[in-house]
């Protein structure tokens, strides 16, 4: 499978920076810098920001939409319409609250599971899509609104894990890119079985 796109989901805007459901960007981000020269450009008539990132065949594209996270499937489809990206070659960045903070899933064929950015995108390319889940943890407040808690910003200590983790998960991600679902997914996701296999124990 030979991925041309990589979708960071979030809400775009200063109040919305560092908050759990930006993760997707902070990701996209991050794995932007492990490449030289990388540059941000924002598309208006595609309401999106991309990165073009080079490669000996054809180029990768970072996408962040410039909408809010349960639009993000309109910018998405601006891109893939522009660039003729069918959506079998596109990876969704997106957080997952089943995940502990800072683990990483691969999975396909899917729904949105309640998330309403992968659910815009679903809407708008279809279903063919990996989705690259990035842990953000679960409410520790059972009273809290879930809204309430992926708009929450990080704590101090929760960001540091984060950043901490980054390098990790950009290995993962570049794997799924280098690699394919099959052989990624059994690095990244047999990870997560075996932490959760210890914390168990």
């Amino acid at each position: 499978m030979f991925f041309r796109a990589v979708v960071g989901l979030g809400n775009p805007g200063a109040a919305y920076e560092n908050t759990r459901h930006n993760v997707g960007f902070r990701v996209i981000d991050g794995f932007a810098k492990t490449f030289e020269n990388a540059v941000w450009r924002r598309e208006r008539s595609m309401a999106a920001v991309l990165c073009k990132i080079p490669r000996p065949d054809d180029s990768l594209l970072l996408v962040k939409g410039d909408d809010f996270m349960n639009l993000s499937g309109g910018p998405a489809a601006k891109v893939c319409n522009f660039f003729k990206i069918p959506s079998t070659a596109v990876v969704v960045i997106c957080d997952d609250i089943t995940l502990d903070l800072g683990q990483t899933k691969i999975t396909e064929r899917c729904g949105s599971a309640g998330h309403n950015g992968v659910k815009s995108i679903l809407g708008a390319i279809g279903p063919g899509f990996v989705r690259f889940r990035v842990g953000i943890g679960q409410k520790k407040n059972p009273a809290m609104e879930l809204a309430d808690y992926v708009l929450s910003r990080f704590e101090a200590d929760e960001a540091e894990i984060l950043s901490k983790n980054m390098p990790n998960i950009c290995n993962g991600l570049q794997l799924l890119l280098d690699k394919g679902v099959s052989s990624a997914m059994n690095v990244v996701n047999r990870s997560v079985c075996k932490q959760n296999l210890t914390e168990q124990q």
